[in-house]
């Protein structure tokens, strides 16, 4: 788990860093505000909630947080420039 919350660390953070290089190259300037947010909660929470079920089995009960912060941050991309 302790892996697995370094490669989330970085990887989200690439997730991110991919996101405003997208929206920055699509001209796509409002309505992202809301999948920012949403990607930096889960930058944040992901690797926080691997780290800490490595060493206590009930925070494993956490990661709908950062997982669902992510699955809704991808989903309104999407929608936001599939609908643009």
């Amino acid at each position: 788990m302790v892996r697995l919350g370094h490669i989330a660390f970085f990887g989200i953070g690439l997730l991110n860093a991919v996101f405003v290089f997208t929206a920055d190259h699509l001209g796509l300037t409002s309505g992202l505000e809301l999948p920012g947010y949403l990607l930096i909660l889960g930058a944040a929470t992901m690797p926080a909630v691997c780290y800490l079920s490595a060493f206590r089995d009930g925070f494993r009960h956490l990661f709908f947080v950062p997982a669902g912060a992510v699955t809704a941050a991808i989903v309104a991309i999407l929608w936001r420039v599939v609908g643009a």
